[in-house]
């Protein structure tokens, strides 16, 4: 609505409490994410607001749109190149971007957390590497704060309004895989990363589907977990490469793994790619800092950072859109690191 002289009105709280048939106390209750209401009513006043196109209140001081992205840490390659896409991207939109990492959201991502982000103006949330439920969705709606969730580590199978975004992992860790079978390998071990992981799962699933296609039986003995770690790729190349009959070829997840795989193979003795081929995932700039520079699938996190901001604003600007996942292609970049099985020592 205008006002006549001319300046934008902004929707008010009140007027979603009386367009919900519901208290003022109550509207606000829903909008601070409070847990004593019941779900119709927060259903019904989310709407309401939704329709009205009611935004929480910024400070007046505060005259630019912002955005908000959050990493579990920035210490990797990988949470670095996402926040490269993500910044060009809030500035090519000319929007602030906050960036939190590490343990601010030590007891989860709560509601109270929400609600106070939600208050403080932000446009919306992007999560990296972050689990995701049903629980999220709902108080986005509720405190009108769209959620981004790039490579969330878990999701609930029925989240519904919460975009996603990756790559194809299962098709990249397939690439990986092939790769390897097309150099002769068999016998082909894999740091598979958490078990919990939804991309480190997706990737392994590639794993398997790549050798069934072959009709090679995949082994317990050669699939290693453990966290995306340099020290957790060592530890479990190790294991692997002392196995009575050792794997010919590694499969690392995530680039640190495969940098941990190269360590324990110096150590071990073992030449790469001579007698033992090494392929990674994600191709971040350490892919070329090794010795030999490291196969790998790569996945657009630059662009994926650069998505993740862009579809925020959308949301941010008119809530309807349609929420549906993203996922961007990985391909496989051929290095030094791996070679025909022919090839190697015995």
């Amino acid at each position: 609505m205008a006002q006549s002289d001319g300046r934008s009105e902004r929707v008010t709280l009140k007027e979603v409490a009386e367009k919900a048939g519901v208290s003022l106390a109550t509207a606000s209750k829903v909008m601070n994410g409070r847990a004593d209401v019941r779900q119709s009513t927060r259903e019904t006043v989310a709407q309401a607001a939704r329709d009205l196109g009611y935004q929480p209140k910024r400070r007046e001081s505060d005259k630019r749109r912002t955005a908000l992205i959050h990493f579990d840490t920035l210490t990797s390659p990988y949470s670095l190149q996402v926040l490269e896409g993500a910044e060009q991207a809030a500035h090519r939109a000319d929007v602030d971007l906050i960036v939190v990492s590490g343990d601010q959201t030590s007891a989860g991502l709560s509601r109270a957390w929400m609600a106070e982000v939600a208050s403080r103006g932000v446009e919306g949330v992007v999560l990296v590497t972050t689990p995701i439920g049903a629980r999220h969705a709902r108080w986005s709606r509720d405190l009108a704060l769209p959620l981004i969730a790039i490579d969330p580590v878990s999701i609930d199978p029925d989240v519904q309004g919460i975009v996603t975004i990756s790559a194809t992992n299962w098709e990249g860790g397939g690439t990986a895989v092939q790769h390897l079978l097309d150099l002769g390998h068999r016998r082909i071990g894999v740091l598979a990363g958490p078990a919990d992981s939804v991309p480190a799962r997706q990737r392994l699933q590639g794993y398997h589907s790549a050798l069934g296609s072959v009709g090679v039986q995949w082994e317990q003995d050669l699939i290693e977990h453990g966290n995306f770690s340099y020290e957790a790729g060592q530890a479990g190349a190790e294991r692997l490469l002392q196995l009575p009959e050792p794997p010919t070829a590694i499969f690392a997840v995530a680039d640190t793994l495969a940098v941990g795989a190269l360590r324990a193979a110096r150590q071990l003795g073992v030449e790469v790619p001579e007698q033992l081929s090494v392929v990674s995932f994600d191709d971040t700039m350490i892919a070329q800092w090794t010795h030999p520079q490291l196969t790998a699938v790569r996945q657009p996190l630059f662009s994926m950072g650069q998505v993740a901001i862009e579809r925020l604003l959308a949301l941010s600007s008119d809530p309807g859109l349609f929420a549906h996942p993203f996922k961007l292609e990985t391909v496989l970049i051929e290095r030094e690191s791996t070679a025909p099985k022919e090839e190697q020592g015995s």
